[in-house]
């Protein structure tokens, strides 16, 4: 069974942490992951779109509105829909935030502070009914609150390296992909605390190194157990 080598955890952290978020940044994305709405938000902003772009969408979004069910339902959907445009495809986010917003009030009052009570496997069959939300969706929730070595998130990068090393064969499902990966990482070797940022600097590896196009395999850390199914 192939593992991420401990011995490059340090390594890891050298390389990539250049590409770690600004302080503002960090506290706007920790501010949104804090409260269950608008992480999910946040979330569905991310959608087909980067990083940058996520941000910039859901800055718009809290500069306007305050991001709770009780308002998004309220709120013009065109207007919604103009303040998350850097976010792309903001007509059918718009339409998506809405949806969801109503839901929430109809079906908890607004409230989803169960989140923090319920198992996480019930949370995550709940939040899956919600519009639009889906496995991603569900795991950014569920590991804000326990933690990606309980909910490991896989999005279009995540997906990418865990083929191309070869610990996943490329029709893998979203769930295969992630046990996969949860079992590649060294958890016992990994300081406590550091969990979340390990993971976070891999993700940056599957970005800026093993890219879609032209994958920087030479001066990958991971080239000596990478299959390489680069297509």
């Amino acid at each position: 069974m192939k593992r991420f080598p401990p011995s490059l955890l340090g390594e890891l952290e050298s390389t990539y942490s250049r590409y770690w978020w600004s302080e503002n940044e960090e506290a706007l994305f920790k501010d949104a992951m804090s409260v269950p709405f608008k992480n999910i938000a946040f979330t569905l902003l991310s959608q087909n779109t980067s990083s940058e772009n996520t941000r910039r969408a859901y800055s718009g979004l809290i500069s306007k509105f305050e991001v709770t069910p009780q308002c998004l339902a309220e709120a013009d959907e065109k207007k919604i829909s103009e303040v998350i445009r850097p976010g792309g495809l903001h007509k059918v986010k718009a339409k998506r935030i809405k949806e969801i917003s109503k839901y929430v009030l109809s079906e908890y009052d607004g409230d989803l502070s169960w989140v923090y009570k319920e198992p996480k496997e019930v949370v995550r069959e709940k939040i899956m009914k919600l519009p639009g939300v889906g496995d991603k969706t569900a795991d950014v929730l569920i590991s804000s609150i326990y933690g990606h070595r309980e909910a490991l998130v896989v999005d279009t990068h995540m997906r990418r390296i865990a083929v191309r090393l070869g610990i996943v064969k490329r029709n893998a499902s979203y769930r295969e992909i992630q046990e996969a990966l949860t079992r590649f990482f060294p958890w016992k070797k990994i300081p406590k605390g550091k969990e979340e940022r390990i993971v976070g600097l891999f993700w940056m590896l599957a970005k800026h190194t093993c890219t879609a196009r032209k994958p920087k395999c030479e001066g990958c850390m991971l080239t000596g157990i990478c299959d390489k199914r680069i297509p």
